[in-house]
């Protein structure tokens, strides 16, 4: 079920070039495939320099799988000894979501591909402990839109490894409260005709779609209380999991969007425990019509924490009548 993160010589030519015959623009193809896209409204965009357009989020991943596996090979030899454990940093590897959200620190980086990398940086203090969670990504009209690598890491010098670059402001939209922060100026340098196709159809862009839900997410994880179980004990709680998928007391589910994947929410409650516990699992469709991708999963102790899962509509439940379960794989 899981989907589970050389220079060339100056060439030098006695005879003249010989002029390329006229041929397909490349901004009009997928940069992985060469699918052509001219005229398609399904065109995928996760950054805004450059100009890249791909056909499918499998092609975004194939084309950047290079720079991610370099990426986390830098990031695995800078990794300290007595930093977090693998445990640990998976248990709060849900950082990344508030992070992304709503970060301390924006450093960019122009790359020598022509893009922007950006890095963003958050400080937290569960329990009595400082971390941090940092996040690689490329921005697209001023939101994170692929995400390289991210990690939560208690070393201040790993920290500063990543501050490179320039650092920036972000500014929030007007009027939405917890929203994504947007890039002042985000359409000063865009390759001629990008701004057009941008603002076209924003439901069809990667970036779009994807923010949609890590906001959604987002903002569930910022209304955890700071007596709730810290995220260090989750994984007292694991065999919880598989319980609460096979025999869920409530699953709600959320679109927002037609052209966005369905947000699953999973709730099993555990009067027995002492104090009782619910253990909530966020779940998203995938293209394979009977399984779902598990996003994020917790246990809480915050019956408020609870209501707010209950979002859109039921589909298991006292109050679901004569709805379809879907499978879970």
């Amino acid at each position: 079920m899981k989907k589970t993160p050389g220079k060339k010589g100056v060439e030098r030519r006695k005879s003249p070039r010989r002029r390329r015959p006229l041929a397909r623009h490349d901004a009009d193809v997928c940069k992985t495939c060469g699918k052509d896209l001219s005229g398609s409204d399904k065109a995928l965009f996760v950054e805004e320099e450059v100009g890249r357009i791909f056909c499918s989020e499998k092609c975004i991943s194939d084309y950047f799988a290079p720079e991610i596996g370099r990426l986390e090979k830098a990031y695995f030899r800078a990794l300290s000894h007595g930093d977090l454990s693998p445990q640990e940093r998976e248990n709060l590897a849900h950082l990344r979501w508030v992070t992304l959200q709503e970060p301390d620190e924006v450093w960019r980086e122009k790359t020598l591909s022509g893009d922007y990398r950006y890095t963003l940086i958050s400080q937290f203090q569960p329990g009595n402990k400082t971390v941090w969670c940092i996040c690689l990504c490329l921005f697209l009209r001023g939101e994170p839109s692929f995400l390289y690598l991210s990690f939560p890491t208690r070393n201040a010098a790993m920290v500063n490894l990543y501050r490179k670059g320039e650092q920036i402001e972000l500014t929030s939209r007007s009027g939405h409260v917890g929203s994504p922060r947007r890039l002042t100026n985000d359409a000063e340098g865009l390759p001629p005709g990008l701004v057009d196709a941008l603002e076209g159809q924003p439901t069809d862009r990667l970036a779009d779609s994807w923010t949609d839900d890590e906001t959604f997410r987002a903002r569930m994880v910022q209304e955890r209380r700071s007596d709730d179980i810290p995220s260090e004990d989750f994984t007292l709680y694991k065999g919880c999991l598989e319980e609460t998928l096979q025999e869920p007391d409530e699953v709600w589910s959320y679109q927002s969007n037609e052209a966005l994947p369905r947000l699953y929410q999973f709730i099993r409650h555990y009067p027995n425990e002492n104090p009782a516990i619910w253990y909530v699992i966020i779940a998203r469709e995938t293209e394979e019509e009977e399984q779902i991708e598990i996003l994020d999963a917790f246990p809480t102790r915050d019956a408020g924490l609870v209501d707010h899962y209950r979002k859109g509509q039921q589909e298991i439940g006292k109050k679901a009548e004569g709805s379809n379960q879907r499978v879970v794989h």
